[in-house]
C-alpha cells in the first residue's frame, strides 16, 4: 500500500487499536501496582519454598522432626542451607516470575518485555559491565562503610550477624569453590536478574519512565535483602544493574556483572580467606585514594555506556 494514502495511516491505526491488550490493562491494573504486589509476594514464597526444602532436606538426614535436632542440622549443614536458599530463589524469582509475566505482555512479547534477548551492543555492554563491576568495588566498600553509620534494630543485626557468619562458615569449608560459585554466583546472577531488572523494571518503567524505574528497581532490590546496614551499596549495584540492562536493552549484560560480583567475592574469599575476617564498620580505615581512583573510574564508565546506548539506538 502507498504510504501517500490516507488511508494508509487510518488502517495503522485501526490495527494498533485492535492489538490485544494484555491481563493487566485489560483490568485496570497498573504495572507498577502489579509489581510491587509481586515483590511482597514473592519474599513469602521465597522463605516458604526455603523452608520446606530446608525440612526435607532436614528429614533425609536425620529421620527426625525434633524442632532443636532440625536448627541444629540446618545451622551445620551448609549443603542443605544453600540448596533450599537456590531452590526458593529458582522456583520463586526465577520460573514464577516468567509465568508473572504472562499477566504484563501478550504471547509473542514476553521474551521483549524480560529484554531477553541480544541485541546488536549486547557484548560490548557486557565486556564494560564486567569491568565497571570490578573497579567500583571501592567505591561500594565506601557506600558500605557510610551506611555502617546507620542504626540498625539489634533484631535486625543479629540476623544479618548470623547470615554473615554463616555464608563465612560454608566459604571456609573445603572443596566448596565449585558450590560457592553456583548458590552464590549463578543462581542469583539469573533469578534476581530475571525478577528485579527483567520484570520490576520494566513494569515500573512502563507505569513511570526509564529513569524512575532505574532508580525504583535499584532501592527495591536493595531493600530485598533485608539487610539494613549494606542497603546503600546493595541498591547502588542494583542501580547499576538496572542502567547496563537499559543501555542494551537486554538481560544479559546484567546477568554476567551479577555473576562477576557474587561469583568474583566467593573465587577471591577462597584464595584470600582472610576476607571473611574483614566487616564494614565506621572504625575501619578507608582506603582514600583508592576510592578516588574507584569513583572516578565508575563515573567514566558509566558515560561511556551512555555514549553506547547513543550507538546502538
Amino acid at each position: 500500500m502507498n504510504q501517500d494514502d490516507p488511508s494508509y495511516f487510518n488502517n495503522s491505526n485501526i490495527s494498533e487499536q485492535s492489538k490485544p491488550l494484555p491481563w493487566v490493562e485489560r483490568n485496570g491494573f497498573a504495572h507498577w501496582g502489579m509489581a510491587i504486589g509481586w515483590v511482597f509476594f514473592a519474599l513469602v514464597a521465597f522463605n516458604i519454598v526455603g523452608a520446606v526444602v530446608g525440612v526435607i532436606g532436614v528429614l533425609s538426614t536425620t529421620g527426625t522432626l525434633d524442632p532443636q535436632t532440625m536448627m541444629d542440622e540446618l545451622n551445620s549443614n551448609f549443603d542443605i542451607l544453600f540448596l533450599a536458599n537456590s531452590s526458593g530463589q529458582i522456583l520463586i524469582m526465577g520460573l514464577a516470575t516468567l509465568l508473572i509475566v504472562k499477566l504484563h505482555a501478550v504471547k509473542g512479547e514476553r521474551k521483549e518485555f524480560l529484554r531477553l534477548k541480544f541485541t546488536k551492543n549486547t557484548w560490548q555492554v557486557t565486556s564494560v559491565g564486567a569491568i565497571l563491576f570490578i573497579v567500583a568495588q571501592p567505591t561500594i566498600l565506601f557506600l558500605g562503610w557510610l551506611n555502617s553509620f546507620v542504626p540498625v534494630p539489634e533484631v535486625m543485626a543479629e540476623m544479618q550477624e548470623t547470615m554473615a557468619e554463616m555464608i563465612s562458615s560454608f566459604l571456609r569449608s573445603e572443596n566448596v569453590l565449585l558450590m560457592g560459585v553456583f548458590h552464590i554466583g549463578l543462581v542469583p546472577a539469573i533469578c534476581e536478574e530475571v525478577m528485579y531488572r527483567g520484570y520490576v523494571q520494566r513494569a515500573f518503567e512502563k507505569s513511570w519512565g526509564i529513569v524512575a524505574a532505574i532508580l525504583i528497581s535499584g532501592a527495591i532490590f536493595g531493600a530485598y535483602h533485608l539487610q539494613i546496614s549494606n542497603f546503600l551499596p546493595l541498591a547502588t549495584l542494583g542501580v547499576f544493574l538496572a542502567y547496563l540492562t537499559y543501555i542494551s536493552d537486554s538481560l544479559i549484560p546484567a546477568m554476567v556483572a551479577h555473576f562477576v560480583n557474587n561469583g568474583g567475592q566467593v573465587i577471591a574469599s577462597n584464595f584470600y580467606p582472610e576476607m571473611l575476617d574483614q566487616k564494614v564498620t565506621p572504625e575501619m580505615d578507608i582506603p582514600v585514594i583508592m576510592v578516588l581512583l574507584s569513583v572516578g573510574a565508575t563515573v567514566a564508565l558509566l558515560y561511556y555506556l551512555k555514549s553506547l546506548k547513543t550507538e546502538s539506538s
